[in-house]
């Protein structure tokens, strides 16, 4: 009885441990995915700033071509960001409320996946318990045992 015991306890502790290490794994590879994403990002966004400064700075001097004029076409690019920018400041709630489901929607999608992966791990160590426990049950049954007399 005392065996069987420890054996718990130290199923317990394996148990405690492993989750103690998976969280030190999942945490440390957030932070790196964390890190990667954002280094990325940031590359992303300022080469694709700059393209588009350039695109819109073509588009204004093919305008000044076409209107034969030295400034319409930067005045033409000029007014639509900032026709962009009014319906962007006007319509900030929309905004807000499609940029935020959107970012729920990805949270969501990612906590399901870690809790069907942390399910799958804990059902892996239940059944090496029940594998462990039904092979000492096995040997207990096929080896005599010694019982204390009373």
């Amino acid at each position: 009885m005392l065996e069987r015991l420890e054996e718990i306890r130290e199923n317990i502790f394996r148990y405690l441990e492993a989750r103690i290490e998976l969280f030190t794994l999942e945490t440390r590879g957030k932070v790196e995915e964390g890190v990667v994403v954002g280094v990325h990002g940031i590359v992303l966004a300022l080469l694709g700033t700059m393209t588009t400064i350039f695109l819109f700075s073509l588009l204004a001097a093919y305008l000044n071509e076409l209107t034969d004029s030295r400034y319409i076409g930067f005045l033409i690019v000029a007014l639509f960001f900032l026709v962009l920018t009014v319906i962007w400041a006007v319509a900030k709630d929309f905004f807000k409320g499609k940029i935020r489901s959107i970012a729920y929607g990805i949270l969501k999608k990612n906590q399901e996946k870690k809790a069907e992966d942390k399910s799958q791990a804990v059902q892996d160590l239940m059944d090496q318990a029940r594998t462990t426990i039904s092979n000492d049950d096995r040997y207990n049954q096929t080896t005599p045992s010694s019982q204390p007399v009373r």
